[in-house]
């Protein structure tokens, strides 16, 4: 991994595309909506808010919900908001992750990106499924890495550029299509096929040779 960590990426993403609406999924903390100074929409079930998350933007607005609930509203059609640049980092489980994006999706502007967090695990043991093992690993990115694979298979329409961002690594998928049904069709069979599978399945090369790893500064240069 680089040394140049996701939080950057996101905030240069923001500022280089101009981004005027930002959606995050995951927000916790606030510490990576403190890097973007557009209006946003942070969705989390459980915010605790330590970082200066406030700028001078007009629209800041906290949805205290899980990401299918939040999605299911409508919210965002409700109100005319239309995103530039998703954030996904929520529950760190496939199939969530891989929901979260089929939704975010639906609602952005074609030429916006998402960010999915936590693609580059770097051992097995940060993979695990099972939420009740944070308690005894430093990090946890879960099996979001698969959602990397379910799009190179599914969606070869998408831009996928696997960013070596600090620490865990970023996916940054572009050339959007809110229309394409395609994940959403094939949702229960890319299930059955990836969810039970893990990293040791198919080794750290089955997964990393798949893909180019990016280096963040040159993909930031050619935003």
């Amino acid at each position: 991994m680089s040394d140049v960590s996701y939080r950057e990426v996101l905030s240069e993403i923001q500022h280089r595309k101009k981004v005027a609406r930002y959606l995050e999924i995951g927000s916790r903390t606030g510490d990576s909506i403190s890097k973007i100074d557009c209006s946003y929409v942070a969705v989390d079930p459980e915010f605790n808010i330590t970082a200066p998350v406030f700028n001078q933007s007009s629209q800041m607005l906290f949805f205290q919900q899980t990401s299918d609930d939040f999605f299911a509203s409508k919210m965002l059609e409700k109100m005319d908001w239309v995103p530039d640049l998703a954030f996904i980092d929520g529950m760190h489980i496939f199939e969530f992750a891989l929901r979260d994006f089929m939704n975010a999706e639906k609602t952005m502007q074609p030429d916006g990106v998402i960010c999915i967090h936590d693609i580059c695990p770097f051992n097995y043991e940060m993979t695990s499924r099972d939420v009740g093992s944070l308690d005894r690993i430093s990090a946890w990115t879960g099996d979001v890495w698969k959602v990397v694979l379910a799009l190179l298979e599914t969606r070869k329409d998408l831009q996928v550029d696997v960013i070596a961002a600090a620490r865990t690594g970023l996916a940054c998928i572009s050339q959007l299509d809110p229309t394409n049904t395609a994940l959403e069709d094939s949702y229960e069979d890319l299930l059955r096929k990836y969810r039970d599978i893990d990293l040791l399945d198919i080794g750290a090369a089955g997964y990393y040779d798949r893909f180019n790893l990016v280096d963040p500064k040159a993909y930031i240069s050619r935003l």
